[in-house]
């Protein structure tokens, strides 16, 4: 690896790293999510995309379990289960992390944040299935 592909890497991952609590930042307010401090908010994001990260691993493995098994057949049946996970996982993560000192997240708007999630889930499911270029 050369010396110049390290500090691309390295800005590359900052720049993600800032663009995902800019727009983590606008989602909280945009749901009604408050913060006392914006320290309290970093936190709120490390622990939301640690358990994010876990939670996908882990619903990743039971759909593929749910496939396996035959509960699940067919691209719609994948889909709706696969966003139903992921409905689940967002909304048991944004109560969990609802307790944090300082972090306000009232439990409709935990409901609606796991709920725009789910449905985004299924428009990529979608978009990746039926979207330009595919026959």
């Amino acid at each position: 690896m050369k010396k110049g592909d390290g500090i691309l890497n390295l800005a590359a991952m900052v720049l993600t790293a800032v663009s995902v609590f800019l727009l983590g930042r606008f989602g909280f307010s945009l749901f009604g999510f408050t913060f006392e401090q914006p320290w309290q908010f970093v936190l709120f994001m490390a622990l939301f995309l640690t358990l994010d990260t876990v939670c996908g691993e882990l619903g990743d493995m039971l759909g593929v379990k749910l496939v396996a098994g035959g509960w699940l057949n067919g691209f719609w049946q994948v889909t709706l289960g696969r966003a139903m996970i992921d409905f689940l996982s967002e909304l048991a993560i944004l109560l969990l992390l609802r307790r944090l000192p300082g972090i306000g997240i009232p439990a409709m708007a935990a409901y609606r944040f796991a709920f725009c999630w789910g449905l985004a889930d299924i428009a990529v499911s979608c978009w990746d299935e039926f979207g330009p270029g595919r026959s």
